[in-house]
């Protein structure tokens, strides 16, 4: 019995074809994309550009959200820019 050459070529294909399928895609193998954890600019968590950051918009990094009773100075559930911009020189040593 012959074996048409195509039917051979394609059973030939199929292992191929199977450890495509199960390769994992550049989605499923990079980490997902996060907010950066450190060096956010206020800009950035500023999202609605208001001029303040709420505690759902500093909820995208950890470390403002661990710190943001520390950063809202004034209690009114937003950190100010002049709020950060005072805590930040604050926790500047001074140079002789």
């Amino acid at each position: 019995m012959k074996v048409p050459s195509f039917v051979l070529a394609a059973s030939a294909l199929l292992p191929l074809a199977g450890a495509f399928a199960q390769s994992p895609t550049a989605a499923q193998t990079d980490p997902p994309s996060q907010p950066q954890q450190q060096g956010a600019t206020f800009e950035s968590l500023d999202v609605n550009s208001d001029g303040k950051i709420s505690k759902t918009e500093a909820a995208v990094n950890a470390n403002v959200t661990a710190q943001f009773a520390t950063y809202d100075k004034d209690g009114n559930g937003f950190i100010e820019k002049a709020e950060v911009s005072s805590a930040n020189s604050a926790e500047k040593p001074k140079q002789p």
